[in-house]
């Protein structure tokens, strides 16, 4: 009994502590804007990294969501209603997809033709086509990206596409010249290609600095997505914008605690801010990997 006792003391004091420092370094989103869901693969495959969800829930979390009122919005109708002026509010959830994998052309697009609803995509240009060999792959098959083929027949379809950066790599660990050429180059690669001007950039990791977000703004993007950016969440910066990623350990119920209102918001915020900050691993630990091959 004691021992039930002390654990209990022991969370407590550790959930009161989580609290604190989200409602005095995070605090609630600003009032009456678009809010912004992130998802990356859309597969039944296992992936260790967690950064997947399965067809079924993942339909399944659309249907709650559309049911419960929510409206989502096409790239265009959230960049005017972006800054929280003009339109739709925090009903209205704009539905975003990172790495672009061709799961998003075999099973999302006709699961959400089917129900009307629009998505945007942020793909890796210089890896169409191609397995993520940018990623760790733990031991596991790779998955493939979308091919350029499959995205104009999307682009066709209604969908809307942005830029994740070239290869994938995490902009803060490169000089500002590469961090240039990583964003001019796979805008202009998606543009030939989908024939329409890329509006749109996801930091690869959700990682960036001032001189990055700089760099965005000059190779002209409209705006830049993070994740879970470090400024407070009621301050709006459109070269930083907030997004709600949704992993595996996310039950379709909880996908709600992760918008604007719910009680269970800081908590939901603060599990995905540790998982996102993990991520920065994954450049760190895949580098690691090439020089052990190359010097083996």
């Amino acid at each position: 009994m004691a021992a039930v006792i002390v654990i209990g003391v022991v969370v407590t004091i550790v959930l009161a502590g989580t609290y604190a420092v989200w409602r005095v370094k995070y605090g609630p989103p600003r009032a009456g804007a678009p809010q912004v869901l992130c998802f990356h693969k859309i597969s039944d495959r296992f992936c260790w990294e967690g950064t997947w969800t399965t067809a079924d829930r993942f339909f399944a979390t659309i249907d709650r969501l559309l049911h419960r009122g929510y409206r989502f919005l096409d790239e265009s109708q959230y960049l005017a209603a972006m800054e929280g002026t003009d339109g739709p509010s925090r009903d209205a959830l704009f539905l975003t997809f990172d790495d672009g994998y061709r799961e998003l052309y075999t099973v999302v697009l006709p699961g959400l033709a089917a129900r009307a609803v629009p998505f945007h995509v942020f793909l890796v240009s210089e890896y169409a086509g191609r397995d993520n060999t940018w990623d760790l792959s733990l031991g596991r098959r790779p998955f493939r990206h979308l091919s350029w083929e499959e995205v104009a027949e999307m682009r066709a379809r209604g969908v809307s596409f942005g830029s994740h950066g070239a290869t994938h790599a995490d902009l803060t660990r490169l000089p500002l010249a590469a961090v240039r050429h990583e964003l001019t180059i796979s805008k202009a690669a998606i543009e030939s290609r989908v024939h329409r001007p890329v509006r749109t950039l996801s930091y690869p990791f959700g990682r960036y600095r001032e001189e990055v977000k700089r760099a965005a703004r000059d190779a002209g993007y409209e705006a830049a997505f993070s994740l879970y950016p470090s400024h407070a969440n009621a301050r709006f910066d459109r070269y930083a914008i907030r997004r709600n990623a949704v992993y595996i350990v996310d039950p379709v119920r909880l996908v709600e605690a992760k918008l604007a209102g719910s009680r269970l918001f800081w908590c939901e915020e603060m599990k995905c801010r540790a998982i996102n900050a993990a991520a920065v691993l994954t450049p760190i630990l895949r580098n690691a990997g090439d020089r052990k091959v190359r010097g083996s």
